[in-house]
């Protein structure tokens, strides 16, 4: 693989993904590097290097528990770190987002640049869009979900069987939705690591289809007990439209630019996750026990830098 590939679907995956990585995850879910000693660790320290030299932070943090990963290191890169501040007035952000609207890219377009742009949901959408090469798989993923066909692939190099029921596009992504031993799953297609195979006609079993909107409901932020606790959010000017796109929940705005949303939290890691991917634009309101869990882990987090 090309040097420079490499470091893009480097980048790609890390900013992707909904939490840190180890090295362990990184070579189980990505074909960039092997897991045969000190020469792929060397190529990755290289490749860390080159990102950074070009100006994008990579944010880490130390693994803690018992388990075999114990002391290794979690990588990510936040959005918040790619984000470029061009202070857009509110026409010229409309622009560029019509004119990046017009044309939808496929996986390769994973920066997803109106996420820079903090850009907000069209009012109406455009009258025509062009989408650019899109991946070979979803001819085969359509024509399972349209003859109700099960479908069999490589992912995280494990064999999955999948019913599928939906094949969506998703914030410059394109993904499968479909029940792997009955239980609603999403899969990236860009990380498939596989032809896709197809199963006889009506192999599978009649679920529901959702909406795209549905489908993606497997929110982080949603793991956990049925109910959940709803904490409020200040997001400042700077991320207040790509989060209402993407969360919506907002109580109240600001004269400043800056939202408060509503966020029901059941999983409070998931949300510290998404709260600390957004840095120093985002600060938790409330309820109290929400704001002292925040507080208490980053005091944790000091003791031990």
């Amino acid at each position: 693989m090309d040097k420079n590939e490499r470091i893009w679907k480097l980048l790609m995956y890390l900013r992707a993904g909904l939490a840190p990585v180890s090295w362990a995850e990184i070579v189980r879910d990505t074909d960039l590097y092997v897991d045969d000693g000190p020469s792929s660790r060397k190529t990755f320290e290289r490749d860390k290097k080159d990102l950074r030299n070009c100006g994008i932070a990579i944010h880490t943090e130390n693994i803690g528990g018992s388990d075999e990963a114990a002391g290794g290191t979690r990588y990510a890169i936040r959005d918040a770190d790619l984000f470029l501040n061009l202070q857009l007035s509110v026409n010229e952000a409309l622009a560029l987002e019509m004119a990046a609207t017009m044309v939808q890219f496929d996986a390769a377009w994973e920066m997803d640049a109106l996420a820079k742009l903090g850009a907000g949901a069209l009012p109406s959408p455009p009258p025509l869009r062009a989408q650019l090469s899109a991946p070979e798989e979803l001819v085969p993923l359509h024509n399972a979900v349209d003859r109700r066909r099960k479908i069999s692939f490589m992912y995280g190099g494990v064999s999955r069987e999948i019913e599928p029921t939906l094949v969506f596009w998703r914030r410059g992504n394109w993904y499968v939705h479909g029940y792997q031993n009955g239980i609603a799953k999403n899969f990236k297609v860009d990380r498939f690591q596989s032809d896709v195979i197809e199963g006889p006609d009506n192999s599978a079993s009649s679920y529901e289809v959702p909406d795209s909107v549905e489908a993606m409901s497997e929110d982080p932020l949603l793991y956990g007990p049925d109910k959940g606790i709803l904490a409020r959010v200040l997001v400042d000017a700077v991320l207040a439209r790509q989060v209402e796109r993407d969360r919506g929940g907002v109580v109240e705005r600001r004269d400043d630019g800056s939202i408060v949303v509503e966020v029901d939290v059941r999983s409070p890691g998931a949300f510290r996750s998404w709260l600390f991917g957004m840095r120093d634009h985002a600060v938790v309101l409330s309820p109290p026990q929400v704001v002292e869990d925040v507080i208490s882990w980053l005091r944790a987090l000091a003791k031990t830098t």
